[in-house]
């Protein structure tokens, strides 16, 4: 008879057991954070682009000519091929040319340049491979040919290049050009210091060669916060499943002869529970990040506990104030999400410390810490 009473406490401990195990919930891996500014480096083939422009140029020589002002609006042409190093430095090697208006007639020219090309909205707002709209200035210099005149001139290159998205392989581009050359580019040097020089504006489309997308790099400050809030999670569902088989032995020692029935009892807190956030943010990144705050808010009910919830902010960036306010947004923010999962308002109190260097990275002073009081 003892046999088979020992028998049915086994199976009935590890009925409960299974059963425990089969309604704990699965965590769905996070998807990983990347950084916003930094981006993996692609292959030489990679990012090549080339372009083909029409518009319309104006001249102003030194010395002037005599012709009005739209006499010296020409057409202008502009082709080039080029190579981005990364989402915010490329360079360029360009030729435009057609006519210009000289000091007394029009003169056929070509003008072959190497620039450096910055993407300013990339470097300033981050990478971003959807983005409609960026503005790149280039700066550069080359050689003029006036073939009329059969004479060469060193020339500076300068303007503003608009790039407008349609995918990931065209765009349409709007650029304003300048050229600064020699004073006797057309033949004509005069007494006066200066250049001869040419302004244009004009648009057409560009094509990227095997695309032009980059992958940003993974952020590895918030991956370690997330890797915190994970294994904070798991000896909290560790500590718990201690808890319950604890309680189990003791109820079996106590009671062999009868069929012990699952009792789960969740101590209180013994260990201060961190959430982490990012830079200047008050909002909770993710569920997933935040796993183990289902299992504070469980415990909370079940003890009826008192919580004590403290925002810290990073003091290596923002003025005091501004940290004080951001560490009380960031207490209420989890405040928030533990009354919305059941836990009485009542019970929390809620505290802001303001901005703080006692962990390293600094990164990891952005928290909210949980305790039970």
């Amino acid at each position: 008879m003892k046999k088979v009473i020992s028998m049915m406490a086994a199976t009935a401990l590890f009925s409960v057991s299974v059963a425990h195990a089969q309604t704990t919930e699965v965590v769905e891996i996070a998807e990983v954070p990347v950084s916003k500014y930094s981006v993996q480096t692609n292959s030489f083939w990679d990012n090549w682009f080339v372009s083909l422009n029409a518009g319309a140029q104006f001249s102003y020589l030194t010395p002037e000519g005599k012709q009005e002002f739209k006499d010296r609006i020409t057409f202008s042409g502009l082709a080039y091929v080029g190579k981005w190093f990364t989402p915010g430095m490329g360079m360029r090697l360009a030729y435009n040319g057609y006519q210009f208006q000289g000091y007394s007639d029009k003169e056929d020219y070509g003008n072959l340049h190497l620039d450096a090309m910055m993407n300013v909205t990339n470097m300033v707002m981050g990478y971003n491979s959807e983005r409609l709209y960026n503005m790149i200035p280039y700066i550069g210099m080359g050689g003029v040919r006036v073939f009329d005149q059969n004479t060469y001139a060193f020339g500076f290159n300068a303007g503003l290049l608009n790039t407008f998205r349609l995918n990931d392989s065209w765009r349409v581009n709007v650029e304003l050009g300048a050229l600064l050359a020699d004073r006797d580019m057309d033949g004509v040097s005069g007494d006066k210091r200066g250049f001869d020089d040419l302004f244009s504006l004009t648009a057409g489309i560009t094509y990227n060669i095997g695309g032009d997308t980059w992958n940003n790099t993974p952020d590895i400050s918030s991956l370690v916060m997330m890797n915190a809030a994970e294994i904070a999670a798991l000896n909290d569902a560790l500590m718990q499943e201690q808890a319950v088989n604890r309680n189990l032995r003791n109820q079996l020692a106590q009671k062999p002869r009868e069929v012990v029935k699952e009792k789960v009892v969740n101590d209180c807190m013994t260990a201060p529970q961190s959430v982490f956030f990012a830079l200047n943010s008050s909002k909770l990144a993710s569920k997933k990040e935040l796993v183990n705050l289902k299992a504070v808010a469980d415990m909370a009910k079940q003890n009826n506990a008192k919580l004590h919830i403290v925002g810290y902010a990073d003091s290596a960036t923002g003025n005091a104030a501004y940290n004080q306010k951001l560490s009380l947004n960031r207490a209420q923010a989890v405040a928030d999400e533990l009354v919305k999962m059941g836990v009485d308002k009542n019970n929390l109190v809620i505290e802001g410390k303001g901005g703080v260097a006692t962990l390293d990275p600094a990164s990891f002073n952005r928290r909210v810490i949980i305790e039970a009081m």
